[in-house]
């Protein structure tokens, strides 16, 4: 189902850009921003970086984003005695939120809590199978920052329920929470669900912040119609499923063709950040059954590309061929963006004919020419965990 939200322009530099998601026909209690970054845009867009570096970029990422965000919502102001960053562990981690504010901020007194969880699929459905350690000590009326990636959402409100309790426990009051995600439409289902309660049950409470980074992906459901996904876990970039990304991201998913193509837009990222070579088989594993697939349905580059990242706002009939333009894409994207420029869109229109002109298309719709794109991804993959067991 086509998302009605639209992404509006409220802040660019050199370093980030700020959105805000709008939408006239339902007002949205949580603030929900969308910002894109040179860093996270690379971080995803790149899925071999790994380890050390994944979480240097994301940390740097991280912190141009709070400092966008900052430019509307003034979080530098807030006394980092009463700021406390939450990490669920251990994909929370890879945001380096903690240094990220002290970057963006200079913040020198905030503390830090830790919380496990991880989900199992039981009978069909995503639970918390540990939780067992915790580590708190958070101040009163505090700002709670915390981040992690979002599919199910089942860890983010298991986290929120486990601070809730928490702070009443301790009879400590909550001032804002600011969550950051690489994720779906379910953050901001979890997080509305608990800014309610927090309005509900602490008189001071402020605001509830979400900035997702990049884009507000796709969640990948039982009756996606993709050859090879996981459902309720992979993030997926197509507008027709419910994305809605930067133009910034973008425009970056025509820096190479295999970009569009990969499973999710950011896989484990506990793994990617500290099982790299667990990581690599994973998006090993996902190739060689698109290789299968590839063999066995005779599909075309074309086909399986649209699929995961439909290319039809850039013709004035995709069906056909017939080319679009710069103004024709403005046109169909003026529904999900806003506050660009006409250059903007003659940028980002050159720079998809640069990767998809007309001899490439002719070759990517014959069939069976995604096979060659499998195997060569394959082997590049191998070639990065050769020699390991």
């Amino acid at each position: 189902m086509m998302s009605t939200d639209r992404l509006v322009r409220k802040f660019k530099d050199e370093a980030v850009a700020v959105y805000y998601i709008e939408n006239e026909e339902v007002p949205s209690d949580v603030k929900r921003y969308v910002v894109s970054t040179r860093d996270t845009r690379d971080l995803m867009n790149h899925p071999e970086i790994i380890n050390c570096d994944f979480t240097n970029l994301m940390g740097n990422g991280v912190t141009n984003a709070l400092k966008g965000i900052n430019m509307l919502e003034r979080l530098s102001c807030i006394n980092s005695k009463f700021v406390n960053v939450y990490h669920i562990l251990r994909g929370g981690l890879n945001f380096q939120v903690r240094n990220a504010l002290r970057k963006a901020f200079g913040y020198k007194w905030h503390s830090s809590s830790y919380i496990s969880s991880q989900r199992v699929l039981k009978e069909g459905r995503f639970e918390i199978s540990e939780d067992y350690y915790r580590k708190f000590l958070v101040p009163n009326n505090a700002t709670i920052y915390t981040a992690d990636i979002v599919a199910s959402g089942v860890s983010l409100d298991h986290g929120f329920e486990y601070i809730n309790k928490y702070l009443e426990s301790q009879n400590l009051q909550l001032k804002n929470m600011i969550f950051i995600t690489i994720g779906c439409i379910e953050a901001e289902h979890v997080l509305s669900k608990w800014h309610k309660i927090f309005k509900q049950k602490f008189p001071g409470y402020e605001r509830s912040i979400l900035i997702y980074l990049e884009g507000r992906f796709a969640l990948a459901k039982k009756d996606t119609l993709l050859y090879n996904f996981l459902y309720d876990t992979d993030l997926l970039e197509n507008y027709k499923l419910g994305a809605l990304l930067t133009p910034e991201f973008e425009h970056a998913q025509f820096d190479k063709m295999i970009i569009g193509l990969e499973a999710c837009a950011i896989y484990d990222g506990g793994k990617k950040g500290f099982e790299p070579v667990n990581h690599v088989k994973d998006i090993l594993e996902f190739w060689e059954k698109q290789l299968a697939v590839a063999k066995s349905k005779n599909i075309s580059l074309w086909d399986e590309y649209n699929a995961r990242f439909p290319l039809d706002m850039y013709f004035s009939d995709i069906d056909n061929l017939k080319a679009g333009s710069p103004e024709i894409l403005e046109r169909n994207k003026s529904k999900y963006w806003g506050g660009l420029i006409k250059e903007e869109y003659s940028k980002l229109y050159a720079k998809f004919k640069w990767l998809w002109s007309d001899v490439r298309i002719q070759a990517a719709r014959v069939p069976g020419s995604f096979l060659q794109v499998c195997e060569k991804k394959i082997k590049y993959l191998k070639s990065l965990i050769e020699n390991v067991e």
